[in-house]
């Protein structure tokens, strides 16, 4: 069976392509869940969140925007010092913020994820996408964007990934077995 060839290093990256990696994904908390790892990933491997994951999870309450946004500084402290976690005190700092701006969208987190691509995915990326260019004027209307409405730790790279796994658009190669089984969603 063909799949991307970065998720053929090891079995923990093989099944989260296989299950989850470009997925569409419409609900709010699952997507800043997603948003909230590839701030954790930006200077880390994939699988070093990946392996952290579920303590991640616990610690950012599931990643619910509207419990984060609660949490007092001492709280916060806390989780900064929680050494399950990745203890990277900018990155989780950031991630109570962007909670906090989040909480103060006139609309879900889903429709403003969405409304980047018109609320479908992108199925043909080698086409649209065929350049690195277009790639990045993409993931700039973005950031460009989240950054104006009060987003950070954000940039090109971060947030591109963040549109792939969540699936805004299909980006598994086109001879991975994921790429056709999600043409047809």
């Amino acid at each position: 069976m063909n799949r991307c060839s970065w998720s053929t290093k090891n079995d923990r990256l093989m099944q989260y392509h296989d299950l989850e990696w470009g997925v569409p994904i419409l609900e709010s908390n699952r997507l800043f869940e997603c948003f909230a790892l590839e701030i954790f990933q930006a200077g880390l491997n994939w699988l070093t969140v990946l392996q952290r994951r579920q303590a991640l999870r616990i610690a950012f309450s599931e990643f619910d925007p509207l419990r984060l946004s609660s949490y007092s500084p001492d709280e916060i402290q806390q989780v900064i010092k929680d050494p399950t976690v990745i203890r990277n005190a900018r990155k989780i700092q950031a991630i109570f913020h962007n909670a906090d701006v989040v909480t103060q969208l006139p609309m879900t987190f889903s429709d403003y994820i969405w409304h980047f691509v018109d609320f479908k995915p992108i199925r043909c990326p080698e086409i649209l996408f065929n350049s690195n260019k277009a790639q990045e004027l993409l993931a700039k209307r973005i950031v460009r964007q989240m950054k104006q409405d009060g987003f950070v730790f954000i940039g090109r790279k971060n947030i591109y990934a963040f549109v792939q796994a969540v699936g805004l658009i299909n980006d598994h190669e086109v001879a991975c077995f994921r790429y056709h089984d999600l043409a047809v969603l």
